[in-house]
């Protein structure tokens, strides 16, 4: 999942690059086999290099204007992304899901719930706050409970 990040050099020293892993490991390393924890990470490393690739295009010099103005349009939609995701799991936590991860895109959202299973009436409440957070249609909300 990893790959080369823009702006870093190719020719790090090898014990640097995994004593560095090794730090990142320990710091960040999601509980053993938890999905929620797992998912939650992957999101915010992707979002992270998805953010850090599109300044790098922004405030390159020998970007087009087109391309400019797409990856700031982008990003902008990953941003407020980002606040529907922190806002509808925010609401969640003060409704009683003690855990979830979501993920919104232009057309589709995804509620992960820390649940065995999850009542007609949770998921009414959860594909609510969605709805009432977001510009996606109730076709396109899965919501999926996780032990």
């Amino acid at each position: 999942m990893c790959s080369k990040l823009p702006g870093r050099p190719q020719s790090e020293p090898a014990a640097a690059s995994v004593s560095s892993e090794a730090e990142l490991e320990e710091t960040a390393a999601p509980e053993a086999d938890d999905p929620l924890e797992e998912f939650r990470l992957e999101r915010e490393q992707l979002r992270s290099m998805q953010t850090a690739q599109l300044n790098d295009i922004i405030h390159d010099s020998a970007t087009d204007e087109e391309t400019r103005a797409l990856a700031q349009r982008t990003l902008i939609s990953l941003l407020t992304w980002s606040e529907q995701e922190t806002t509808i799991e925010g609401v969640l936590r003060a409704r009683g899901f003690a855990d979830c991860v979501v993920t919104v895109h232009e057309d589709t959202a995804n509620v992960l719930v820390r649940a065995q299973t999850l009542t007609r009436e949770e998921s009414a409440v959860i594909l609510e706050l969605v709805l009432r957070e977001t510009d996606v249609s109730s076709g396109n909300v899965k919501i999926i409970p996780i032990n």
